[in-house]
């Protein structure tokens, strides 16, 4: 099409796609109507037709009018083309542009159609296929930036598989970039070539060579900092073992920048190797050399610390940091043990970095790295020290607006904590603390930030509280409560604090308040991106508490984030390649596919399925699609569970300060990402498998491999249920720790009966329809006697709390009543399915089977002779 004629039909669209634009899609439908009974063969307006009905979930109209146009040998304009992306980006069908890609350089190879072909292959990661079109274009059109998008997707290939990226893929690129620089050069003004050969550099691992090439003059042109591209190539001489080179890189650069916390780093790493490369030795001037190292360094600090005064903190950590570094080596350095009169002493220097730091919110942080290094003897000298220091400044006059005595007050007691004093004290002790944390919080004129740092506090001393008997299941339900009304006092006062809000979050998704998180939620304003990394603190609350509407709408919204933010990666990652960012392309594609393979992701989109299924849905064969999955049209896809990642921030509640929390972080994060996984793939096997009775009753569905998947699944789902029932006894002590998900209750679910009924009612479609397809009658106890169903069901409605007579119900008891009742009616609702199920299939199947019945108690499936 000539480019006036594309003009005309731009024209002629322009309401259309202002229709669409202001999202009035009855508008968009009446002018595309216009347009087709003047123009019946405006495939441009059929495509856009199909994008209004898609928006107007509409989408099985639209697929129709879409697959009769989209065919192999029709020729489209460049409108249309467009117009089709946008139908198959909105239906989530990101294929479906690679095939229409395909057809459309079969017909007009044009380089406009190649390039988008490129992308599509790109977004599909399909990167042997984009490397092939890459050189067709650049053959084709002979720009060179084509012929660098080959070269990338090699290097991209290379990430895929390192063992063939370093044995073949990352030399040939190499030598392909190589040859192009010979003939052509540089490009003006552009990165393009420079990031190519840094990203081909260090895929192969040739740091040396690496920090050359950032040494160059033309490396000043890469999109960094003067003095990111320094520590850049000082990290480069690092890999590559250049110790002394770094040395004096970064001590150049450090008396510029004496605040940059990497060059300090870099400094104490290169002196500490530069001393292990001596370690073993018993020469006099190898020791000479090894002290006259760690002089040098000393000399360094000192020198710095002159200079700034007290203006910045790092020349000030890095001493402490030095003598936990030289600590921590396997070898001790001969005739030095002792680095007090190089580096000073630690505790002296800790009390020197309070005084001196203590109004900045930083620094208690800055001093947790170096707590759990001391000895006893420094632990109790720092504590003294402390102690010493805090009555001073209390009895420092009062400077109105001044809460510098607060901070120094927090700090003390944040290190107190943290050096397990606190668990030394009595609980009356305990109680004082906490009180005069109160009073400090609720003072006159108290700054909101001092204020929510208090209240944090605090609120890490309750639930200790609260938690402290866990092993005895044994919780201190008073003190919950007290943090409860502490959190909704801040929140409702503190505007500036988010924290409060979020740790009120927390405590409320244990009790299912869903009405409370639901306001919360909306003062937060979390964004939309947040929901991956926050997403666990609610996540299975309003399923728990028998929310189903605001589960799915939750969780459509979490899965709406991942596929709006796939899309604008993508988007970044086609800008790049046309910019020739090519540094970006590779960080992108590792983001996204991060967040392709999140764990929380997968867990959203599975209980959305199954909520969809069992509580939304009418339409049976919906049902079926839905269980089954209807991205997995034969059932060949399946979740890889053992890829998915844990995409989850345990960070931002602020609670860190116990001796143990390292070691209780780790265990909770592997606990909990466990259990997340199992509930979801438990979920998962369920809903094929009741999918996989449904597409028994499909016409278009083979019967033999209908059968088979339905035996298939039923056997993975009773199997998974008994791992979780092995895994997950009756009572699972849950974390200590405030920063723990809101927890999933799997094991209430597998103990409570309702997941073996199911399986029950699975297993009894099986041998329902071998029965069945050998003309058999089933008997009527195929599923249990009435006598075995009411006490299954009997067991699994009993959700009201044990007590005696005249016993007081304890607080918050109504909990665990709200989430066995919604597991219960997510059961029932599961039943009642797969009974609708069942009756479809006695129907279809019906007519292979005598009408006579066989009496009640003969073996079942016998067969009645023809008369």
């Amino acid at each position: 099409m000539s480019k006036a004629e594309l003009t005309v039909l731009e024209r002629r669209l322009r309401p259309i796609y202002d229709g669409l634009d202001s999202q009035n899609y009855k508008k968009a439908l009446a002018e595309i109507e216009k347009v087709l009974r003047k123009h019946p063969n405006t495939n441009a307006a059929k495509v856009l037709k199909a994008l209004t009905l898609i928006r107007l979930d509409r989408t099985v109209e639209a697929m129709e009018i879409l697959d009769a146009i989209d065919v192999p040998g029709a020729h489209h304009d460049e409108l249309t083309l467009q117009a089709f992306i946008h139908c198959y980006k909105d239906s989530n069908q990101f294929k479906k542009v690679v095939t229409l890609y395909e057809r459309a350089i079969q017909v007009d190879p044009s380089e406009q159609n190649l390039t988008q072909l490129f992308m599509a292959y790109s977004r599909e990661r399909m990167y042997k296929e984009q490397q092939k079109i890459g050189l067709r274009l650049f053959k084709d059109f002979g720009q060179a930036p084509y012929y660098y998008w080959s070269v990338m997707s090699l290097i991209l290939q290379a990430n895929e598989n390192p063992e063939l990226g370093k044995k073949m893929l990352l030399p040939l690129a190499d030598k392909m970039c190589q040859t192009q620089i010979k003939k052509a050069g540089y490009s003006e003004g552009s990165s393009a070539e420079l990031e190519i050969q840094l990203l081909i550099l260090e895929g192969q691992e040739k740091w040396k060579e690496c920090a050359e090439f950032v040494d160059m003059p033309q490396a000043a042109a890469l999109p960094l900092a003067p003095y990111n591209l320094v520590e850049k190539g000082m990290e480069y001489y690092m890999k590559a073992g250049e110790f002394e080179k770094v040395y004096d890189l970064a001590t150049e650069a450090v008396q510029k920048l004496p605040d940059n916390w990497n060059l300090w780093k870099l400094i104490v790493e290169t002196t500490i190797k530069q001393v292990e490369k001596l370690i073993d030795s018993e020469k006099k001037d190898d020791i000479e050399i090894m002290h006259s190292h760690v002089k040098k360094l000393g000399e360094l600090i000192e020198k710095v610390q002159q200079t700034v005064n007290y203006k910045c903190r790092s020349p000030y950590i890095v001493s402490l940091f030095s003598m936990q570094s030289f600590g921590k080596m396997d070898k001790k350095i001969p005739d030095l043990e002792d680095f007090t009169p190089i580096l000073g002493t630690r505790v002296e220097k800790m009390l020197q970095y309070v005084e001196h730091f203590y109004k900045k919110p930083v620094c208690y942080t800055d001093l947790q790295m170096f707590l759990h290094d001391m000895s006893a003897e420094e632990k109790n000298d720092f504590l003294e020290g402390l102690s010493t220091w805090i009555n001073k400044v209390s009895t420092a006059d009062e400077v109105p607006g001044d809460e510098s005595k607060v901070w120094a007050i927090i700090l003390t007691e944040r290190c107190r904590r943290a050096l397990g004093q606190n668990e030394k004290m009595s609980p009356a002790e305990l109680r004082s603390l906490f009180q005069q944390f109160i009073a400090q919080i609720a003072a006159k004129d108290r700054g909101e930030h001092a204020q929510g740092v208090l209240a944090n506090f605090a609120t890490a001393h309750l639930w200790e509280a609260y938690r402290k008997e866990i092993k005895l299941l044994n919780h201190d339900l008073e003190k919950f409560y007290e943090m409860i009304l502490l959190l909704e006092f801040i929140a409702s006062t503190n505007q500036t604090d988010p924290l409060c809000k979020l740790s009120l979050l927390r405590a409320y998704a244990d009790l299912c308040a869903t009405g409370r998180i639901t306001a919360l939620q909306k003062s937060l304003d979390i964004k939309a991106i947040q929901l991956d990394t926050l997403g666990h603190m609610t996540f299975p609350v309003f399923e728990t508490s028998g929310r189903f509407n605001l589960a799915i709408i939750q969780n459509t919204q979490l899965c709406m984030m991942y596929e709006q933010a796939d899309k604008e990666i993508q988007d970044c990652i086609a800008q790049a390649y046309r910019n020739g960012k090519f540094s970006a392309i590779a960080r992108m594609t590792a983001v996204s596919n991060k967040m392709k393979n999140s764990a929380q992701k997968t867990a959203c989109e599975v209980m959305n399925r199954y909520l969809s299924a069992i509580f939304v849905l009418d339409d049976l064969d919906q049902i079926i699609v839905t269980l089954w999955g209807d991205d997995d049209p034969i059932g060949e896809k399946r979740i890889d569970w053992t890829q998915l990642q844990d995409t989850r921030d345990f960070n931002a509640l602020p609670y860190t300060e116990t001796p143990e929390y390292d070691n209780l972080l780790d265990d909770m994060k592997r606990r909990t990402f466990k259990e997340l996984i199992d509930i979801s793939e438990l979920r998962s096997c369920m809903c094929r498998a009741m999918g996989a009775v449904g597409r028994i009753l499909h016409e278009n569905m083979d019967p033999r491999l209908a059968r088979i998947q339905l035996k298939v699944t039923v056997m993975e789902f009773r199997k998974h249920l008994e791992y979780c029932y092995t895994e997950y006894p009756s009572i699972l002590i849950p974390s200590k720790l405030p920063q723990s998900p809101a927890p999933l209750h799997l094991s209430q679910w597998v103990n409570s009966g309702g997941p073996q009924m199911i399986l029950d009612y699975l297993e009894a479609a099986v041998e329902l329809v071998d029965i069945l397809d050998r003309g058999e009658h089933p008997e009527k106890t195929l599923i249990g006697s009435r006598t075995e169903m009411a006490t299954k069901l009997i067991k699994l409605i009993d959700v009201q709390p044990k007590r005696t007579e005249g016993e007081p119900l304890p607080p918050f008891w109504i909990v665990d009543p709200i989430i066995k009742s919604s597991r219960a009616l997510q059961t029932l609702a599961t039943v009642q399915i797969v009974l609708r199920l069942l009756e479809q299939i006695v129907i279809k199947l019906a007519k292979n089977v005598p009408t006579a019945v066989p009496e009640s108690g003969k073996g079942k499936g016998k067969k009645r002779k023809n008369s």
